[in-house]
């Protein structure tokens, strides 16, 4: 399965386990909740942006710190793309 064919939601839960160790993290809960520092979002912001190949600024994805919140704004920028 490629990069492409990963639904952004679950592609982001699991950068969340492998970045930050959040093995059980749910859709909407806030990943500052969890403990992660503004510099541990932009460390998962980067990762979660070279599998996908897609940018966004960190401001809008620490507005939204959540899967949930990630997805979506990830998923318009990909449309914007297409």
């Amino acid at each position: 399965m490629t990069e492409k064919t990963v639904a952004i939601p679950d592609m982001i839960a699991s950068t969340c386990r492998d970045t930050l160790g959040f093995a059980d993290l749910r859709g909407d809960e806030d990943f500052f909740d969890r403990g992660a520092s503004s510099l541990t979002i932009v460390e998962l912001q980067i990762q979660v942006e070279n599998r996908l190949q897609v940018r966004v600024p960190t401001s809008k994805l620490m507005a939204a710190p959540t899967i949930d919140g990630w997805a979506g704004i990830y998923e318009a920028a990909a449309a914007e793309l297409a």
